[in-house]
């Protein structure tokens, strides 16, 4: 459910109004009942929900409902209040995630779909981490892990995560894009089902450096990742001109953009896929989508947030669900 003071209860809710929905999985929502009562009375919406707990039988309680509940924490309304962060809705926030992710493990779940978090109130509640990568990475028990963004015309792997601009050049190295290479390279093939992905590597400098003109991370560090990953047989190309490359790959030249810091790779997504784009978790052994926005604290409560980008992240993990299921038939 996400951060029950942000506008992931109301997305959530209107997802699960979706007819899609039910077509493509059984839906369940860890998160907390009395949170989602109150935003369905907020947003006037007539999502029915039903109580779940472990043991229940899934299908015929969604057989009469928009949705099922597994109610995970209780949080009084001064702690749930849309827009305000507290540590009480770190907590629930930190305990959906949690439970989410050992029932993924388990196997008593096929995947997991989770809408956008505070790290400020995870912070607050004692969970030092940047986002929900970071701590599905500890979970899993996952070294190395990286963020896709989706979108119908594009995907893009950031190398480096929430950091400041100004630490992007002294965090990128060649083991880190390599790395980055050989995730998006293995699910691709995985989880996509594309036989030889062509993967797209973007320069940090402007026109690739120049030749050590502007920069030479390009030199150093980027092209040796490159020809490091041609070595174990990846298709990659470049680096190549950020500026020119993600017209050309989203025209279909290239499967996936392998991006040096954030915002470099989320410019292009959120230009073409603002409403629609959906992240997914490379590296974890269990399949994790996320919509690709925040919890949007100025709008929480009002009944204005769009629910697309929560619908796509549960239809792509129902999609990568049942492609992982028939691989281990």
């Amino acid at each position: 459910m996400g951060d029950p003071a942000g506008i992931g209860p109301e997305i959530v809710l209107k997802a699960l109004a979706n007819p899609a929905i039910k077509k493509n999985c059984l839906p369940l929502v860890l998160g907390d009942w009395g949170v989602l009562q109150r935003t369905k009375v907020q947003a006037k919406l007539l999502t029915k929900l039903r109580h779940w707990q472990k043991g229940d039988a899934l299908l015929p309680m969604l057989n009469n409902s928009s949705g099922v509940v597994m109610p995970l924490s209780e949080l009084k309304a001064a702690e749930s209040r849309p827009a305000k962060p507290t540590k009480a809705a770190g907590h629930a926030a930190y305990r959906y995630i949690y439970e989410a992710a050992q029932m993924v493990l388990m196997r008593s779940a096929d995947a997991m779909a989770t809408a956008p978090i505070s790290k400020h109130s995870l912070i607050d509640a004692g969970y030092d981490y940047p986002g929900h990568t970071e701590l599905l990475a500890e979970l899993g028990g996952t070294p190395e892990c990286r963020m896709m963004l989706i979108g119908a015309k594009l995907r893009v792997v950031p190398v480096t995560g929430h950091i400041a601009m100004s630490e992007v050049p002294q965090q990128l190295n060649r083991d880190g894009i390599l790395t980055t290479l050989e995730l998006t390279q293995r699910n691709l093939k995985n989880a996509f089902a594309i036989k030889k992905p062509r993967i797209a590597v973007a320069a940090l400098n402007p026109h690739a450096g120049e030749k050590g003109i502007f920069g030479d991370e390009e030199i150093k560090i980027i092209a040796p990742a490159v020809q490091a990953a041609k070595r174990k047989g990846i298709e990659a190309h470049g680096p190549l001109p950020a500026d020119t490359l993600f017209h050309h790959a989203a025209r279909g030249k290239y499967d996936a953009v392998v991006c040096m810091y954030h915002d470099q790779g989320l410019i292009p997504l959120k230009l073409h896929h603002f409403y629609g784009g959906v992240a997914y978790t490379l590296g974890p052994p269990f399949i994790r989508t996320s919509v690709d926005h925040g919890t949007a604290y100025d709008i929480a409560g009002k009944n204005r947030a769009d629910e697309t980008s929560m619908i796509e992240a549960i239809l792509l993990a129902a999609r990568l669900a049942r492609l992982r299921i028939k691989r281990r038939q």
